[in-house]
Formats: structure tokens, sequence, C-alpha cells
């Protein structure tokens, strides 16, 4: 038996999965929103470590900018993964129809 017969692929399963990353994604966007949200304000702390706020304020800045990249790479997955699966419908539709055409002209 050859190797074809063990090949395939689930549009559904790939689109579904393609949704799952994307609710990843919308997870590090929460986490982007929430990095970007501290606050290192008045009060006791801003004039005992008010030192700290420039250098924490880099960092957190540094640190949403690169929560914000991941969550664009993983939307970009998801987009990436409904194309395949698109792609790999259409693929399966043109081999149908190739079949179908040759078995008719094979009567």
């Amino acid at each position: 038996m050859s190797m074809a017969g063990h090949i395939a692929v689930d549009q559904d399963l790939i689109t579904s999965h393609a949704a799952r990353v994307e609710v990843v994604a919308s997870d590090i966007a929460v986490a982007r929103d929430a990095a970007g949200s501290t606050s290192m304000g008045g009060g006791a702390f801003g004039v005992l470590c008010s030192f700290l706020v420039g250098p924490a304020s880099l960092a957190a800045s540094m640190a949403q900018q690169t929560v914000q990249a991941a969550e664009g790479m993983v939307r970009r997955s998801a987009t990436e993964l409904r194309g395949v699966a698109t792609d790999m419908a259409a693929f399966e539709d043109d081999v149908v129809q190739g079949v179908a055409a040759l078995e008719s002209s094979l009567g």
C-alpha cells in the first residue's frame, strides 16, 4: 500500500487551530495592555524611589513593545494557518476535478 493512502489534511481542523491561535493572540494583547497600565506615581513610593521611575518606565516600555511584537507574530500565524487551510482545500478540489475529468475521459 502506498503512503498516499495515509495522507490527509483536515481543513476544518486547521481552521479550528487558527481560531485557537487567535485566542492566544488576544490573551497576549491583554498582557500588553496590562504592561502599559503600570504606574509609578506619587506618594511615599514616588518620593523614596523616584530614581527608579526613569529606568523602570524604559523597561516597561521595552517589555510592552516586545509583547506587542509577539502578539503581531501570533496573529500573523493564525492568518497563515487559515491560508494553509484554504490553499489545501483548493488543491484538493483541483485534484478531485482532475481525477473526475480523467475518469470521464476513460469512460
